[in-house]
């Protein structure tokens, strides 16, 4: 006979046992993300080698934003902004909303400004936006399906190629996953908790990147289809609202002071289609197999159409509205604008990963839908690691190394090169050497609004010219790109000016990689005079902006 000791102590075990597996049953979702989110930052260039041009701007950005705060230049704050521009010659932070900037500062602050620091925090927000859409598909979706459709989506070869840059598509994206979630909260619940937090979430999404702004008329129509007229006369909307537009106010002025600007320098850049062209509308329908991978398109279709034919029980009503605009008003509005790409649509791929999900739910039994739900998610993972690595281009590190190893104190280092935004935040990690200046020799010689492609003004120096220029600079090494824009006369003038018995080669270093790029050499030069310290009163045009930026250098 067994004792009620015995008895209640083995109960009291099942008990545990029980309790210690539903812990691991609700642990294991954001394990799976958060294992994720490490394993594509273990994958992702953290040492410098930047591919895209703009990742290393976005990562200055962040340092400014640090510098700043340390600095509080309250006294004359557009004077300190113009004077770090001239020492640091690669930011873009009026250009782009400010918000990913500031949380960027906080990770400098804590673990120093380097390009791991900067990619850290995009991994962070990669963890969110799969957390975010975990969320958002578990009201719907048993926990493990919805655990598939988080995995699918982190997974996604466009998605996981621009996780892994230091870029504010994720970052956007991670915002606007939670606000989908606390707004879908809200027609679940209508508690004004969850619409409040809606709002601030839609506006962090937009003070991150401003395309994801679409979202606001997917959550008003979804309103409108499930609550119709009883939208406009519920108070708690309206206030909303009201709020959200008005805190949208100064991003509207950064835009038209800034954005404006960027946009037209994007548009030179596009490859820009007729707008009402088959080719414009067809053009992200034809890109999405190469954002998902084929598996989980398939899987999505197949959810669309259960969707379409009403065949998912827990979608119906407001719930399809959501995803169905979701997908429409994206489409629309990034088909609508001239610059296209596949990054631009990365925020509309939720409805896809969670009807894919969906559809296994509906073809396969309960238990065996999440697992393979999860497999699909993996699998999708282990493709993308395999087949879709992610570009990098190294040597700009070394040149940064180079400088900050043999420039005298004080120095002022004169950059030639395409990748500019490289070499000046890999020279700014170096913390032991902010007393270097770094000008950049297009912004001296030539007259560029970003891109040539938007033309070039050139200074018309002669070579005597350019020789002085460099001596009454104070500058004391040269970092010059081997054929760098030598179709035009000014830079050809310049690099005769290297050659010239003045100046000595010190250094060679190749430029390498694994994607197509321009540069592949550089030539580090230093005067073979004496090099006189001072202090120089220098004027940047800035002509995207109509402004010219002065300030002292050295």
């Amino acid at each position: 006979m067994v004792s009620h000791s015995a008895a209640d102590a083995g109960w009291n075990r099942v008990s545990r046992a029980a309790a210690l597996y539903r812990l691991l049953r609700r642990l294991a979702p954001p394990a799976f993300i958060l294992a994720v989110a490490c394993v594509l930052f273990a994958t992702a260039p953290v040492a410098g080698d930047f591919s895209y041009s703009d990742a290393p701007r976005h990562a200055l950005n962040g340092a400014f934003v640090k510098d700043f705060i340390a600095a509080w230049p309250w006294h004359d704050p557009a004077g300190w902004a113009e004077n770090y521009y001239l020492q640091y010659p690669a930011l873009s932070i009026l250009f782009y909303p400010p918000l990913f900037y500031f949380v960027e500062a906080a990770a400098f602050a804590l673990f120093g400004v380097s390009h791991a620091a900067a990619q850290g925090t995009v991994a962070v927000f990669y963890a969110l936006l799969g957390f975010g859409v975990y969320r958002t598909a578990r009201l719907f979706l048993p926990r493990y399906a919805a655990l598939g459709s988080a995995l699918m989506l982190m997974s996604a070869p466009e998605l996981a190629f621009w996780g892994r840059q230091v870029m504010l598509d994720i970052l956007a994206y991670a915002s606007l996953s939670w606000a989908a979630f606390c707004f879908a909260r809200f027609l679940r619940h209508d508690r004004t908790r969850d619409l409040a937090c809606a709002a601030a979430l839609v506006l962090a999404a937009i003070y991150i990147k401003y395309n994801v702004a679409f979202i606001v008329p997917v959550f008003a129509l979804t309103m409108i289809a499930e609550r119709r007229a009883a939208s406009f006369r519920d108070r708690r909307v309206l206030l909303a609202a009201a709020l959200a537009a008005l805190g949208l106010l100064p991003a509207l002025w950064l835009n038209l002071r800034f954005g404006i600007a960027n946009f037209q320098s994007a548009a030179a850049l596009a490859n820009e289609l007729p707008r009402w062209s088959v080719a414009a509308w067809t053009f992200y329908p034809a890109l999405l197999p190469e954002i998902l991978g084929w598996p989980v398109l398939l899987l999505a279709l197949a959810g669309a159409a259960l969707l379409l034919a009403g065949k998912l029980p827990a979608f119906k009503g407001w719930p399809a509205w959501l995803l169905l605009a979701w997908v429409v008003v994206g489409y629309v509005g990034f088909s609508a604008i001239a610059l296209r790409a596949p990054r631009h649509f990365l925020p509309v791929m939720t409805p896809f990963v969670i009807l894919a999900a969906a559809s296994l739910v509906y073809f396969l039994p309960r238990r065996i839908a999440g697992l393979a739900s999860c497999v699909a998610g993996i699998g999708t993972l282990a493709y993308t690691l395999i087949a879709v690595p992610v570009p990098v281009i190294t040597g700009h590190q070394a040149l940064a190394d180079y400088a900050a190893a043999a420039a005298p104190p004080n120095a002022v280092v004169l950059f030639s090169g395409y990748r500019d935004g490289n070499f000046v935040f890999d020279l700014r990690t170096h913390e032991e050497r902010r007393d270097i200046t770094i000008l950049r020799a297009d912004k001296l010689l030539l007259r560029v609004a970003v891109e040539r492609q938007r033309g070039v003004g050139e200074a018309a120096y002669s070579e005597d010219q350019i020789a002085a220029l460099i001596r009454d600079l104070g500058i004391s090494l040269i970092v010059a790109e081997d054929g760098f824009w030598d179709d035009l006369t000014e830079m050809r003038r310049f690099a005769r000016v290297l050659n010239r018995s003045d100046f000595a080669v010190v250094a060679h270093v190749a430029i390498a990689g694994t994607m197509g790029h321009s540069d592949k050499s550089f030539t580090i030069y230093r005067p073979t005079y004496p090099v006189a310290a001072k202090t120089t009163r220098l004027s940047i045009e800035m002509p995207i902006i109509n402004r010219t930026f002065q300030g002292e250098i050295r």
